[in-house]
């Protein structure tokens, strides 16, 4: 029995002094803000690029399932033509029946492997009663700049051609090829990008670096953070959406029989919430994300996430459960969205049914999800159907030759920011560019609160005429420094 105590005593003081290395640690890792100085910018020139992209704000271009309203799009790349003529004048230009475009500037040489830059011409729908300004007029007050476009994604789409307008001016050649790729179809996963990169393979095309939209620099963006993070997505989440469905023999309401359609559905649906049945696991990306902020967070949260080597076991376990932006990533997710029974209030339904869409993770893709329902749905008697959907993109290293640059190019140009990987929880069509390039990387040059985010989509969508112009300087730098490895 001595000896029962003296191991209990080994064990205690064992996980003592695992706790306070621990603690040490999280002291000693920590890191003071540094602090943000607004960049100089001229005031007339950050006008300048407002009313450029004021211009491509006010053409409409909504993307629709559908309908194709080329004759839309055709007026933004006719704006486009006239605000950059000269960058027009020294690429060559591909323009897809989908409204898709392509401008290639040649380099230096071509036999570097050419970079690609990418934002989508296309825009969700905007409520105008719902909205302070016109969402298509592109109005600008106090220094900022309202419409749909201006976060998602014209304001990239300007500056990116903006910076390459500028640097022909100067008779600048960059190192490599560039491509300039934009699609009109984006939000509604569209052809667009497809079209596209089915054409560059054509052509025996095979970036060194594809960038396109993705994280932002984000104040707030986990909790306690007193430094922005510069999120830079790796890889995407895939998705499909389940189809589960209850059959019966129907019957008139008045003498309901136990185990209804709904109600089956309605346990399937509790056990999914009480008894989360997909895997989960913290993947190195994720891992990186934590332990790239800790330094930056508060010390009750720097303690946790500064020592993973101790805590990434609990950490794993728990986030998931007490927060949904933990759940995503860390495993595939589950959102029950659409349900529909019987077409009249007192009948029993033939059958019933539920759409859940599933974001799958890079450990769980589309048939181990649907393998690890069928259980349930066969103890609920109900049926899963995949509809449309795709797996989780590859993951770009971060150790790649691309990372590496982008990273030094967002300390360059946002000095104050934490760079981090990012899983996207959402989808964007530089997943299509996967087939051609092993580094494709979503990156937003563009600083924003959590709240600001949310604009994204959302009414009152708005950018500053100082991120604008930031916005530009960064994509200044990518052309004149990228020269693939």
């Amino acid at each position: 029995m001595e000896y029962v105590w003296y191991g209990l005593l080994l064990v205690f003081g064992i996980f003592v002094i695992f706790l306070s290395i621990a603690l040490i640690r999280a002291i000693w890792i920590e890191k003071e803000p540094i602090p943000y100085v607004k960049k100089p910018i001229d005031e007339v020139l950050q006008l300048q690029y407002g009313k450029s992209l004021s211009e491509m704000i006010q053409v409409p271009t909504v993307s629709h399932r559908d309908q194709v309203h080329r004759e839309l799009f055709e007026q933004l790349q006719n704006v486009m033509i006239n605000q950059f003529p000269t960058l027009y004048e020294h690429t060559t230009h591909q323009v897809f029946d989908n409204g898709a475009l392509v401008w290639i500037w040649k380099g230096k040489d071509s036999s570097i492997a050419p970079l690609v830059l990418m934002a989508h011409q296309d825009v969700v729908p905007a409520d105008e009663a719902l909205w302070k300004h016109p969402p298509f007029g592109g109005v600008i007050e106090d220094g900022v700049i309202y419409g749909r476009g201006t976060m998602d994604t014209k304001n990239t789409l300007f500056a990116i051609f903006q910076a390459g307008e500028e640097w022909v001016k100067q008779s600048f050649v960059p190192a490599s090829d560039i491509y300039f790729c934009s699609s009109a179809d984006e939000e509604v996963s569209g052809g667009g990008a497809r079209a596209t990169v089915e054409w560059l393979k054509e052509l025996g095309i095979r970036p060194g670096m594809v960038l396109d939209e993705g994280g932002a620099v984000v104040t707030g963006a986990l909790p306690s953070s007193k430094m922005p993070l510069a999120l830079i997505g790796v890889l995407e989440k895939g998705y499909v959406n389940l189809k589960i469905s209850a059959q019966s023999s129907g019957g008139h309401a008045s003498m309901p029989p136990k185990n209804t359609p709904i109600a089956r559905l309605a346990k399937f649906v509790t056990h999914i919430e009480k008894k989360y049945p997909l895997k989960t696991k913290m993947i190195p990306e994720v891992k990186q994300l934590f332990e790239k902020a800790a330094p930056s967070m508060k010390l009750p949260y720097r303690f946790l996430f500064g020592n993973m080597w101790l805590f990434k076991g609990l950490l794993t376990k728990l986030l998931p459960v007490i927060s949904p932006y933990g759940r995503a990533m860390l495993s595939t997710t589950m959102a029950f969205t659409m349900m529909e029974g019987s077409k009249a209030e007192n009948v029993i339904p033939f059958e019933a049914f539920i759409l859940c869409n599933v974001r799958t993770h890079p450990i769980q893709g589309i048939q181990s999800t649907l393998e690890a329902l069928a259980p349930i749905a066969k103890k609920y008697q109900v049926k899963i159907e995949a509809l449309n959907g795709r797996e989780a993109s590859p993951t770009t290293s971060t150790s790649s030759f691309g990372y590496q640059f982008l990273s030094k190019a967002i300390q360059v140009v946002y000095p104050e920011s934490l760079v981090t990987p990012y899983i996207m929880l959402g989808g964007t069509d530089s997943r299509e560019y996967t087939d051609i390039s092993d580094c494709v990387l979503r990156f937003s040059p563009m600083r924003a609160t959590n709240e600001e985010l949310k604009k994204i989509h959302g009414i009152d969508e708005s950018i500053s005429l100082h991120v604008l112009a930031e916005s530009v300087q960064f994509y200044k730098y990518i052309i004149e420094h990228y020269e693939s490895n």
